[in-house]
């Protein structure tokens, strides 16, 4: 198909200075409901994304406060005595009794991940762990064997999202769904009721892989997840065998490739991490930093691979808030982490909010040195940074959908710590990383010596990563310093069907939607590209605070609602007790759309 590339001359905007508008947003924008994936070009309704669709703030959770450092724990925080049991006593402790807080006062917490797959364990919805700011409350881990281990994992305990059930415990979508919809119909309603949390999805057919053009999936495709939804029923209707909810699904699905919903297992709800920094002891190997080095047991690369600071894994409508890695005492290597530093996974609803991660000592091959990577549904990062590592912000697999990066900030892409402190990585930069994360918005971001990337990766072991991104938008990206690749591109965007960049500015704008050959044809049409250089004229500024002003003023007219906008306070405000949890209650946590001050 033709090149589509959308320049300002072409869309009549002023000239440099004159505010404009997007043709794929103009003023009279409604969440579209017409449009058809396959054919149509449009943007989607990102705004569902984080704690509670963003309509109720992060709460501050005021009762049943159980400090570490008293009887009957007694962690020690002077960083001599191990506290790993302590702090895993205080958090099963506070679970089993309803919730409340882990609290961590200033100081230094040795923790040892020896002989678990993680140092401390999140077992219970309502629990919320929390110090005293990250430049008081420092979590250090001392093991080094860390080979596929996490330094703090949430587990609820229930089965993966890609394990599908039989088929006495899930129902056939019955219409092929072309186009963003809530409404699901399907063979049998009665497996549910309103309120279930669902897996809506499907299976990855031959002829879905023909209809991308993505031959190199023609034989692996069975190992791809297919599409996964996690939302919760607002509605349904026996008669005509229909589930309403809560969020229109983000690409379509055919009755061809197996499209059903089931109930989605457990998952914890209403956790948090907050107010603390958290750093892993060095591995002291002046050898086995390389790319492949994470295959080879005994080396650094081995001991690093597949490592995390947090797993937040299984959990609905929770936050990581003002968390950030550090250097320990005796990391020569300026090491913060062995390798990764947050990962979202089979997760819906996490805001990660004023975060920091760095410093990954190593980045190899075989998914090391991402500094936060995003595996799940409708998640908000915002007001976070990544520093010096492999991969800043990673969207991976099929499941990582309707996600958005608020004023992320990405610097110093494509590098690890190793053991001298400083060596280039083979891959870099914030991207879609495998297999067709789509639906995904990047809102007033910034790149400095690094890129975004929705690109074509052929890379990897089967199924190769090869289409990376569908129907994802970069919305007024900021580029600095210097890029990472040879000509220097702010973005990067070769998406199957759509993609979207609109309105870059900084002292890096360019982008680079090129592709030839075979490419061509399986990238087709070539993305559409806006307002090159004007982003600071682009109207409205942030995508997502207005299309959440849209849906939140929609709701209201349409229903009564607890929530409300104003002119001094754009965004989601507090709902007191939503009924979800009853730790809502006093919050006075806000975030402001607009970035002023809180």
């Amino acid at each position: 198909m033709r090149l589509k590339i959308v320049v300002p001359f072409l869309l009549g905007i002023p000239a440099m200075g004159l505010a404009w508008t997007s043709a794929l947003y103009p003023t009279t924008w409604q969440a579209p409901t017409s449009k058809q994936f396959y054919s149509d070009a449009f943007l989607q309704d990102y705004s569902y994304a984080g704690y509670h669709m963003g309509e109720a703030v992060l709460p501050t959770v005021s009762v049943r406060i159980f400090n570490v450092t008293q009887a009957p724990f007694r962690a020690d925080s002077s960083g001599k005595v191990d506290a790993t049991l302590a702090i895993q006593a205080a958090l099963d402790s506070v679970g089993k009794v309803g919730g409340g807080v882990v609290y961590l006062p200033k100081g230094t917490y040795r923790l040892n991940a020896n002989s678990a797959t993680q140092a401390l364990t999140i077992k219970y919805s309502n629990v919320v762990l929390r110090g005293d700011g990250p430049a008081k409350t420092f979590l250090l881990n001392t093991t080094t064997a860390m080979n596929s281990k996490s330094i703090i994992k949430t587990s609820a305990g229930g089965s993966s999202w890609t394990t599908i059930p039989a088929a006495t415990a899930r129902t056939s979508i019955s219409q092929d769904l072309s186009k963003p919809t809530k409404v699901i119909p399907v063979a049998s309603t009665s497996l549910f009721k309103v309120g279930d949390w669902v897996l809506v999805r499907n299976r990855i057919t031959k002829a879905w892989v023909d209809e991308h053009n993505e031959p190199g999936w023609a034989t692996t495709f069975n190992q791809l997840t297919g599409f996964i939804y996690c939302r919760q029923i607002t509605a349904i209707d026996a008669s005509t065998k229909t589930l309403t909810i809560d969020v229109p699904i983000r690409y379509a699905l055919f009755a061809r490739d197996t499209a059903m919903v089931h109930l989605a297992p457990k998952m914890l709800s209403e956790v948090g991490i907050e107010n603390l920094a958290i750093g892993n002891a060095q591995i002291n190997a002046t050898t086995g930093w390389g790319e492949d080095d994470y295959g080879i047991a005994g080396t650094a690369g081995y001991d690093a691979h597949s490592s995390y600071v947090i797993n937040f894994y299984g959990v609905r409508n929770s936050w990581i808030r003002k968390v950030e890695s550090y250097q320990p005492t005796g990391n020569t290597s300026t090491a913060h982490m062995l390798s990764n530093g947050i990962l979202v996974n089979q997760s819906r609803g996490v805001t990660i909010d004023s975060c920091h991660m760095s410093h990954g000592q190593y980045g190899g091959g075989g998914g090391n040195g991402y500094m936060y990577r995003i595996s799940a549904n409708e998640n908000l990062i915002k007001d976070s940074k990544a520093s010096f590592g492999r991969h800043g912000f990673v969207l991976s697999h099929m499941l990582a959908s309707g996600n958005v990066f608020l004023r992320a900030y990405d610097k110093d892409g494509g590098l690890q710590t190793g053991f001298t402190g400083s060596m280039i990585t083979s891959g870099k930069g914030s991207d879609h990383h495998m297999h067709f994360s789509h639906s995904n918005l990047f809102d007033n971001c910034i790149s400095e010596n690094s890129n975004f990337q929705g690109a074509y990766r052929p890379y990897g072991s089967d199924p190769m990563h090869n289409l990376t991104a569908a129907h994802s938008t970069y919305w007024n990206t900021k580029g600095l310093g210097t890029g990472v690749e040879s000509k220097n591109y702010l973005i990067i965007s070769q998406q199957a069907r759509y993609g979207y960049v609109i309105g870059t500015q900084g002292t890096r704008t360019t982008v680079n939607n090129a592709a030839t050959g075979d490419l061509l044809t399986k990238t087709a049409p070539l993305d559409s590209i806006e307002g090159i250089g004007l982003g600071t004229t682009l109207s409205p500024q942030s995508l997502y605070a207005s299309q959440y002003q849209k849906r939140i003023a929609t709701q209201g007219s349409s229903s009564s609602s607890s929530t409300s906008t104003s002119s001094s306070s754009v965004g989601p405000v507090g709902l007191g007790n939503t009924g979800t949890s009853p730790l809502l209650h006093g919050s006075e946590y806000f975030f402001d759309l607009l970035g002023r001050s809180r």
